[in-house]
Order: structure tokens, then sequence, then C-alpha cells
């Protein structure tokens, strides 16, 4: 019963306290409102009432001092400090910032340091006076106190998280370096992370130099720790040095008898990077394991790939062309000609059809590509269109005609279908059927596809502005009889019927037009210098029509990957963003703008 009795008696004073302890909190909370607002008279008014209520210098202590200092009170706070202090030494560090509040940095920095002098060699408490300095936003003391402690507690070791965070915090590059490779020198399932820390905090060139001489010392005292290896291959990737990168993760591959992943991964970045001679040895590597290796099959697809690719850049000679004919014909021969491999039938259509005018060869293929079974419906539709370019080229337009048409009902509304409307009506433009051509292009402004909108928008703008000034149509015709030649690669035909344009329409209004399909024509005839010259004068003479910020774009990429011209190339990627910043392109040239300028790497 007395039990009870007291259980209720506590119950009913605690109660009693109910409402002083709301009060406490919404001064609490104003006080806090009124510092957060700079008034900071007002706020402390209340947080001086509040610390000398009972427990109050416990509870707000720190909010006290703050507001002193704010108000630059320091002997009223020094006082508190200092008795404080009497209670913990551990107040020590708020007097040291109460002198570098006041200025008088060289005292300050006297007592911290006498704060590390009395460190006991006890882990928590070391970590309790770097989180004091932490908690004052003194960082470079808190790193301080964590290297002093290792002293005392005799481990070089201890405390890694904590500087990691705190170096990576103050961008102190060496030392997280240092420390990361400590990390994973004990914990290597942490490598992942030690390249997380590296690409957000690394900046430059003399950061990863850095990483590469602490990398290789550290291989040439443990050459069997593959870690490094593989962290040293990585900086070369971030370096853009890929041969060196490919050396490393083959011997990598090796040292570990791996199945090649890392290699294939690498090539694929390589090819991403048109680095073709370092991407060929990385899937030679990988096909030379044998046909068991689970890389060789991907291997073999993405050298053709790779090599498929180097022909649509232009970067070939006419032998390469039928080698790469044959490496599809072997692949095809190996594996059958069935859903799965689809995609090397549909390459290998489009090098028969456009490269070497083999066209009844390509619609075969394509033909009974398209009644696979197993095949799926999008995969089908793109062979469709992939029938339907070629038969554009082989002037079976009607044909053409039919399949874009299938594509866009079957998959109308999507980005597949919006592709195939759009080429529907380009056939109509090289038809010179403009009105219905321009109908088309207006719905597709609104295209899901920015790339398909914005190719729409041009040319309904073509068509519009040129039939503004030529009911007849006549000029615009010609033009678009060139696109179509440029389009079944008949360069120089596509060439001579542009001059012809000025030629027999002089009041014409295509002159851009002309210069930037030139340009690209010159490109694809690694005509470089033409190509260049064209962009120019787009830039110079055009640089409000539609074609300025193409123009822009494309001499900067012509100056950066084949001119050798980066100071150039960066001004262009720089009026490029600062003229059209709505530009397709500016995503794209703000990247390689800020590469060029060594932003990062």
């Amino acid at each position: 019963m007395q039990k009870a009795i007291k259980i209720c008696f506590i119950f009913l004073l605690l109660l009693s306290a109910l409402p002083a302890f709301s009060q406490m909190n919404e001064q609490a909370a104003l006080a806090n409102q009124f510092f957060k607002n700079g008034e900071y008279e007002k706020a402390l008014s209340i947080y001086d009432q509040l610390y000398h209520t009972k427990n109050g210098d416990q509870i707000f202590y720190q909010e006290y001092i703050n507001t002193l200092l704010k108000l630059k009170k320091f002997d009223e706070a020094e006082k508190i400090i200092k008795k404080k202090i009497r209670e913990n030494p551990k107040y020590k560090i708020d007097l040291g910032q109460l002198y570098l509040e006041k200025g008088d940095n060289h005292e300050a920095n006297k007592i911290f340091d006498a704060v590390l002098d009395d460190m006991p060699a006890n882990q928590m408490a070391i970590s309790e006076t770097a989180n004091s300095f932490y908690a004052i936003g003194n960082y470079d003391y808190a790193i301080k106190t964590f290297l002093t402690g290792r002293k005392i507690l005799k481990d070089e070791d201890i405390f890694g998280y904590e500087l990691i965070n705190l170096y990576r915090f103050k961008r102190i590059k060496d030392g997280l370096t240092i420390e990361l490779l400590k990390l994973i020198t004990q914990h290597p399932e942490f490598l992942q992370m030690a390249k997380n820390n590296i690409s957000r905090t690394f900046e430059n060139e003399d950061d990863y130099n850095f990483l590469k001489i602490q990398l290789l010392k550290r291989i040439q005292k443990d050459p069997q720790n593959t870690n490094y290896i593989d962290l040293l291959a990585w900086q070369y990737i971030q370096q853009k040095q890929f041969d060196l990168a490919l050396i490393q993760i083959i011997a990598l591959d090796k040292r570990n008898n791996d199945d090649g992943g890392r290699v294939y991964a690498l090539g694929n970045i390589l090819i991403e990077n048109k680095v073709v001679d370092a991407a060929t040895k990385a899937f030679d590597y990988l096909i030379n394991k044998g046909e068991k290796s689970s890389y060789y099959i991907p291997a073999k697809v993405a050298l053709l790939r790779l090599k498929n690719q180097q022909v649509l850049d232009g970067n070939y000679q006419p032998a390469d062309i039928q080698s790469l004919v044959d490496a599809y014909n072997e692949l095809l021969d190996q594996f059958g000609r069935n859903f799965q491999t689809a995609f090397a039938i549909r390459q290998l259509a489009h090098l028969k059809a456009f490269y070497q005018n083999k066209f009844a060869e390509a619609e075969d293929l394509l033909t009974q590509a398209i009644n696979y079974p197993g095949l799926k419906p999008e995969t089908q539709s793109e062979i469709k269109l992939d029938l339907a370019d070629i038969y554009v080229s082989d002037n079976q337009r009607w044909e053409a005609a039919l399949l874009y048409g299938q594509v866009e009902k079957s998959f109308s509304g999507e980005p597949l279908g919006q592709k195939a409307k759009f080429k529907n009506a380009k056939l109509s433009f090289y038809n010179g059927d403009f009105a219905w051509a321009k109908a088309q292009l207006d719905v597709l402004k609104a295209s899901t596809s920015q790339l398909i909108a914005n190719d729409a928008l041009d040319l309904s703008l073509l068509i519009q502005e040129n039939l503004a000034n030529d009911s007849t149509g006549n000029a615009l015709k010609l033009y678009a009889k060139a696109d179509l030649l440029q389009y079944k690669n008949q360069n120089q035909q596509a060439i001579l019927t542009l001059d012809s344009v000025a030629t027999l329409y002089p009041q014409n209004d295509l002159a851009d037009d002309i210069l930037m399909m030139k340009a690209n024509i010159y490109i694809k005839q690694k005509d470089y210098n033409k190509a260049s010259e064209s962009f120019q004068k787009i830039i110079a003479n055009y640089s409000y029509g539609i074609w300025a910020d193409d123009a822009l774009f494309k001499l900067a990429t012509l100056e950066e990957d084949h001119l050798n011209d980066k100071v150039n190339a960066q001004k262009h990627y720089e009026e490029l963003i600062e003229k059209f910043p709505g530009s397709l392109f500016v995503i794209e040239a703000r990247k390689r703008f800020r590469n060029l300028r060594g932003d990062s790497l």
C-alpha cells in the first residue's frame, strides 16, 4: 500500500513539473529563433535566464556561450568558460575558440596545443577531443588530434575512417590518398569506396599523379596486392591513359586467373572514348582465351561493333569493308542466322547496301530476318526501318513508305513510331512533296525524342522559309535531290548538285543549308579543312540561322578531334554555351569545354 502511495506521489510531482518543462521548451525555441534571425540581444536575454535555472548550465551552456560570442561579450563568456573548466578540462577548447573570436590566434593555438599535450592514452578520450574541435568548426585541430592520438597510442593505423572524412572535407588530397591506401591494404573490400572518395575529391592531373607515385611505391614493396594494381589501372582510366590501364587490367586478369570481366568492361570504355587500337587489343585478348571463355562471344561481337563504328565514322580503307563483311559472315556461320544474331545481320545488310551497293543482297538478308521466330516486336520494326532505308537508296520509294507506315502504326506515339514518321516525312521531302512533309514534321515538333523534335523543327523551317520566297520550290527540289544523293553516299554528285542550286536559282535562300550539307559531306570524305571553312562561313554570315548552333558545335568537335586546335575548340564551345543556352548540343559542349579547360578529368 505504501509503495503504491509513493508511486502516486512521484507521478503527481512529475505532473506538476510538466508546465515548467513546457514553458522552458517554449522559451528555448523562441531564443533559438531569435538567434537564427540575428537578434542576438533578444536571444541572450532568454538564454541568460535559462542558463541560471536549475541544471540550466548543463542544458544551455553552448547556446549561451555562442550568443555571448556573437555579441563580442568576451569577458563575460571567459568567466563562464573558466568556471566550467574547473568542473571539466574539456572546456579548454571553448576557451581557445573564444581567443580565436577575439583575434588572438597565438593564445588560442597555445591552449589547443596544451589540450593535445594533456590527452590521455585512451582512444575514447582522444575521439571526444577531436569531436569537440569538429563541433566548433576547427577541422585542422580535429585532424591534429587524431594524428597526435596515433603517436600517443603508438598505432599509425587507428582513426583512419575519421581522417579520411576530414581530409575529404578539407580537400587535403595527399593525406586522403595515404589514408585510403592504408584502408584498402587492411580492408580490400573498401576498394570501391576508395575510388568513390578519390573521384569526388581529385580535381587535376597533379592529384592523380600523386596517387600514381604512391601506388607504384606500394606495388614495388607488395607486388602480390591486386588491389593496388586495380586502383592503378582505374587511375590510368581517369587520366585517359588507356594503353597503360589495359596493361594493368590484363596483368590483373592473368594474375587472378579471372574470367576477363575487367578487360571486357575496359574494352567498352575504350570504345566509348574511341580509343580504337587499345579496344582492339582488349577484345583480341579475350578472344584468344578461347571459345570456352565467358567473354569469347561478347568480345567477338564487341570487336565487330567497334570495326563497324569505324566505318560509320569514316575511319576506314576500302579493303576494311570487305574484311568486316567477311567477319560478319564468319560470325553468322558459326552461330547461325536467327533472332539472337539479328544485330549482326542488320549491320551486315547496312554495309552491303551503303558501302558495296549490293542492294539486292542486303534486302534479302533483312527480308528473311523480319520473319525469324522469337524476334521481339521492337527488333522486328527496327529491321523494317533498316529495310525501308535501303529501299530509299535503291529507288523503291513506295516499298519504303509502306514499311515506314507499318512501324509508325505499330508504335504510334512511341519513339520508334515517331522515328518512322520522321523518316516517312523525309521521304516525302526527297520526292518534292513539301506540303505533306511539312504537315508531318509539324506534328513531330512535339516528339518525346528531343533529337527527332529538333530535326523535325529544322526541316520544317527549311521548307517554310524557302517556299515563302519561291512558290515553285524548284531550288528546294534540287537541294532535296542533293540530300538524297549524300544519303546514298554519292557524295561527289551531291556536291555538284548543291553547286548547281546557286547557278540555276541565284535568288534562293538555301546558302546556309548548302554550306551545312557540304560540311557534313566533307567530314565523310575526311576533308576536315574544307568542312571547317564551311562551318566558319555559317557562323560568320548566318549567325541567326537554324544551323548556327550546329555549326559551332561541329566546328569545335572538328577542331578538338581532327584539327588539333584545342584553343579554338574551347573558344567555340564557350561561344555555343553563351549564345545558344537552349541548344541540343549544350550539355555535351559544356562537358567538352570543361575538359579542355582542365576543370576535371
